[in-house]
């Protein structure tokens, strides 16, 4: 790729609609936050380098492990609010203005940490990230599939957030693990309890599994948006459903390779969803595990695929048109992006 259009696809505001807070968290971070608390984390002896090593997981499960050691180091409201202001700081260095944010609020409550704690963190983050940074927060709040149980107190929680910080919510999620048999009525009771509160359904599907994890997402969950999606491929009439429907897709490329889902990244069908007229965004997903970012997603897929200036630029709208950003700031961040001139050839 040209520095040209590295320094175009930097200039372009972008918005960034799929990314975890706990899988965000830096080596170096994590490392603080763990003496801070007395955790063990997997190769703190040999500090970062040591940290990052066991950041290169090889399979599924061995990813979850990592998460969930990280996330053991968010104990207190301080945590919560140092992890959120610190992304904030890393998407303001990729001009990222917007970001709808993942937290998988019952993980840190099942381990002791009181919800109002949390609740407490992301607040004051969410502030502190605006004020710093000038990058806006809105939360998605998900659970685990698996684990159906925790879809009531996820929908009090995120209520619980909006009430105090209005405009804070963004939608209700669902993750982990997708091949299985899972009792899903307690998530779909939790997707229309959201809805009619203005939270969007944003379930991951898709990734780990084929297309009948996508139409439960889409036929029991309501979703709006979906995490992932991209083997909606296998099944046409998912692909023409999608379309006409135009509920978007939160692709990951990095994050496909790393877990597997694509064997490399000239492998990845974003370049065919894109020619059957999917809606696509690009996100990051866990951007400190897999060792990008979401100008680096923007940068690697250009390269890869051989995109265009106007490509990329179609690409940093979508990720405007698809959020749950307050009207000023999309109307705000379009007329910027129009504003950002072409390469030169």
């Amino acid at each position: 790729m040209s520095p040209r259009l590295a320094d175009f696809v930097h200039a372009l505001p972008k918005a960034e609609l799929h990314v975890h807070l706990e899988g965000s968290m830096t080596a170096e971070l994590a490392l603080r936050l763990a003496a801070r608390h007395g955790i063990a984390l997997p190769n703190a002896e040999r500090g970062e380098v040591g940290l990052r090593e066991a950041f290169r997981f090889h399979s599924f499960a061995d990813f979850i492990r990592i998460y969930l050691a990280l996330s053991s180091t968010l104990c207190r409201a301080a945590d919560f609010c140092d992890v959120a202001v610190d992304l904030a700081r890393r998407l303001a260095l990729q001009n990222v203005r917007y970001a709808e944010v993942t937290v998988t609020p019952l993980t840190h409550v099942a381990r002791g940490v009181p919800v109002e704690t949390l609740l407490r963190g992301l607040k004051a983050g969410r502030a502190e990230a605006e004020i710093s940074y000038g990058v806006h927060f809105r939360w998605v709040f998900d659970v685990v599939r698996s684990f159906p149980d925790q879809a009531e107190p996820t929908l009090l929680a995120a209520l619980a957030l909006e009430q105090s910080d209005p405009g804070s919510m963004a939608g209700l999620g669902v993750g982990g693990p997708e091949v299985g048999e899972f009792d899903m009525r307690p998530i779909a009771a939790m997707m229309r309890a959201g809805s009619r509160a203005g939270l969007r359904s944003l379930p991951h599907a898709g990734e780990l599994a084929g297309p009948p994890s996508i139409w439960t997402a889409v036929r029991e969950l309501g979703a709006h948006r979906l995490g992932h999606g991209v083997r909606c491929l296998e099944d046409p009439q998912l692909v023409e459903y999608l379309r006409e429907h135009q509920i978007p897709l939160e692709v990951c490329p990095t994050s496909n390779v790393r877990l597997g889902v694509v064997e490399n990244l000239a492998a990845h069908p974003l370049p065919r969803l894109l020619e059957a007229g999917v809606a696509v965004t690009l996100a990051s997903d866990d951007p400190s595990l897999f060792e990008t970012s979401l100008e680096e997603e923007y940068l690697r897929c250009a390269a890869c695929f051989g995109w265009s200036a106007a490509t990329v630029r179609k690409l940093a709208l979508a990720s405007i048109e698809h959020s749950s950003m307050p009207a000023p700031l999309a109307e705000g961040m379009r007329e910027a992006i129009a504003d950002v001139p072409d390469p030169p050839a």
